[in-house]
Formats: structure tokens, sequence, C-alpha cells
């Protein structure tokens, strides 16, 4: 028995001792790293965040290097360059990411929290809406991050329960070979766009439901009834349908697509008077997060000037301007975030008009968009990419 023990305890004290050198070591060269970044950093204020991202790594590593997010996307690899970005950057600390739809992640997240259930560390999410429910029932961690002063107005809680990490959007997108090309959301009605349009049901999204709304009140009801007339194909999630513009020949354009052209076959419009949507990405960490100070390096490197600097998207702090090529949002009619985040607050209001886009154009189907092997196909994804888990068997909302 006393040997077992001694054998027992050896492999712990050994296991410890690996553990101990690997993150010496990881530590030590993300340290050069760390460092190398905060010597080439400009201006003071960068230097002194990216002191303090070293300070935030070093307790990440002796944490275990390790923190877990859940990220709300449409596509399994939508968060791979950033998980790429991040552990490139900070040696040693893993990031595992989950991406599923956001109203997948609320109702696993409500189901681990009601329970007593493992939860992530962080949740990135479109559901603006539940974040101040969160806090209210204390499942927040109040912190407030590196960069916490430069967020936009409005786009981190006061208390530090979340921040905003960045902004997505959806813009009109077309083929680069249709001619003339489309100037204006409404050309693309025009009759050569008939079965040619790929587009993401309403009623299944969000934040789709809010530019199809936006298209309502501002063309009437009208505009939906000749969009449903020109038999468009609606597929779950805008991911394919925004990256198969262009590259298929029955897919000449989208109303919810990316400031990103792909594969250059693709065209996508700002349009600076006519709707489209903008709103924040929030990200906050959980008061049960298993890896506390990873989870704190995380929020921090994306709310911070380095990280904000790199975005291709638009950004969520004041001092570092927007990405090249897009506008200011400032100087766009539908180009303020918050109208997404207090729309989303009516959740009344946002049911009826699900009833009737589905009147408009048809109930939905299909798989979820991160299961649906046909369709993750058509951008050259295959069922190794599939980590979604099947969807919640509780309706969302």
């Amino acid at each position: 028995m006393s040997i077992k023990w001694f054998s027992a305890a050896l492999s712990v004290v050994a296991g410890l001792v690996i553990f101990s050198l690997a993150t010496a070591a990881a530590f030590a060269s993300g340290s050069v790293s760390c460092l190398g970044r905060q010597a080439a950093a400009s201006g003071k204020a960068q230097r002194a965040e990216t002191r303090a991202l070293c300070q935030l790594y070093a307790n990440a590593l002796r944490e275990g290097g390790r923190v877990v997010l859940w990220a709300g996307g449409d596509t399994p690899v939508q968060m791979n360059w950033f998980k790429t970005m991040f552990e490139q950057r900070f040696p040693g600390v893993t990031l595992d990411v989950l991406v599923d739809l956001s109203k997948f992640h609320d109702i696993r997240l409500d189901e681990a929290l009601r329970n007593g259930l493992p939860t992530p560390d962080a949740v990135m999410l479109q559901t603006t809406f539940d974040f101040p429910r969160w806090k209210a029932q204390g499942h927040l961690e109040l912190y407030r991050p590196i960069g916490f002063a430069a967020q936009k107005p409005g786009y981190a809680d006061p208390d530090g329960a979340w921040i905003t990490a960045w902004n997505y959007a959806f813009v009109p997108s077309h083929a680069k070979g249709v001619v003339p090309s489309p100037a204006r959301i409404q050309d693309l009605l025009r009759p050569e766009f008939a079965g040619k349009l790929v587009l993401t049901w309403p009623h299944d999204d969000d934040a789709v439901l809010f530019v199809y709304d936006a298209l309502r009140q501002t063309y009437g009801e009208e505009f939906l009834q000749r969009l449903a007339a020109l038999r468009p194909e609606f597929i779950r999630g805008t991911g394919v349908a925004a990256q198969v513009v262009g590259e298929e020949t029955n897919a000449l354009a989208n109303l919810t697509g990316y400031t990103n052209e792909f594969g250059g076959r693709s065209r996508y419009m700002v349009p600076p008077e006519e709707p489209f949507i903008v709103w924040n990405q929030r990200i906050a960490i959980l008061k049960r997060a298993a890896h506390p100070r990873a989870a704190r390096l995380l929020v921090s490197y994306l709310s911070s000037a380095e990280m904000q600097s790199a975005y291709p998207g638009w950004r969520a702090r004041a001092d570092v301007g927007e990405a090249p090529g897009l506008p200011a949002l400032e100087t766009l009619a539908w180009g303020d975030p918050t109208l997404f985040t207090r729309w989303m607050e009516d959740r009344d209001y946002v049911a009826a008009l699900r009833r009737k886009m589905a009147a408009i154009f048809g109930p939905v189907h299909g798989e979820s968009p991160l299961r649906d092997l046909v369709q993750l196909r058509r951008i050259g994804l295959g069922a190794d990419d599939i980590v979604a888990p099947p969807e919640p068997a509780a309706p969302p909302y």
C-alpha cells in the first residue's frame, strides 16, 4: 500500500513539476512577445495598456492557461480568426470557443445557472436584452477592463457587467457581375433578381428581423410583398447566404451580408440613408467562471487599443478610428447600434413581427446553420467542422 501511495504521490509531484516548467516556458516566451509589443506600441497610454495586459497574461498562465467562451454566430469557423489571434498573442493560453446561435446559448446558460451546472467563463452574444437580466440576477462579474473608459458612450455597463467587444453589421451585398450595379436597396427588386436572391429567414434571427422591420417602415409592406414575389431562396443563418453571393449562378444578391467581399466576386453596400443594422456584440464574465483570470485577460484584450485598432469592422472604442474603407457610424442614418438594443427590449413587438414575417414568407424550415451539412458544404466546410450541439428542446425567448 505504501509503495502504491508513494508512486501515486510521485506521479502527482512529477505532474506538478511538468506543469510548472511548461507554464514557466510559456510565460518566458510569452513575456518576450508581450514586452516586444509594448516596445512597439505607440503612445504612452497604449504602452501602459500593454504593461497591464502583460500582468493579466502572467495571472492567466498561473491559473492554468485556459479560457472558455461561448460566442454568438451562425457558422462553425466564425471565431477561428480571433482564436488564432489571441493564442498567438498570448502563448500558453488556450481560448476554447463554442460558436452557436445566441438564442441557443441563452437557453443553455439559463439552464446551467438555474441548475448549478458549469458555465463558460465568458459569453459574447447578440441578445443584448439578456445582459441586464443576468446582471440583476447577480450572475455577471463587475469588471472594468483595460480600455473601459475609451468605450463609446452607451457601449459598456457603467458597473462593468459587460462591454462591447466589437460591432457586428449586416449590409446588402450583390455579385460584381450584376449590370447595372445596384446603388440602392430597392434596386434588388429588379426582375433580373427573380429566383436569384439568397436570403436569411427574418423570423429566425432577430438582427435580420430588425432589417426587415426597418425596410417595412421605410418602404411599406409592399416592399416585402414584392420581395416575396421574386421567389428568393431562404436559408437559416447569414454566413452561408452572405458567402455564396457571386460564387453561385443563382446567388446574385443578399440583404444581410457582411462588410467583407470574401472571394472578391461580391460587393457590399453601406447605405448612408437606407436601412441596415449595426449592433453591439456584448461580452460579459460569469461569476461562476472556472478561469476568471484568463477571462479578464480575454475581455481586456478585446477592449485594448491594440486589438481594437486591428479589428476590420466597426469598433467599440472612441479613440482608434474606424477600419479602412468604413464610414463613421455617426454619418449614417441607421448607424446607431443602440437602435437595435432598444428594439430588442420590446419582446412582444418582436414576437408579433415574427408572426407577420411568417405570414409573408412562410414558416422557417431547415437545420440549425451550425449543423446543416448541406448548407455548410456550399462554403467549403464539412462534417468535421460541426461542433455545436443539437438545438435545445426548449423554444428560444
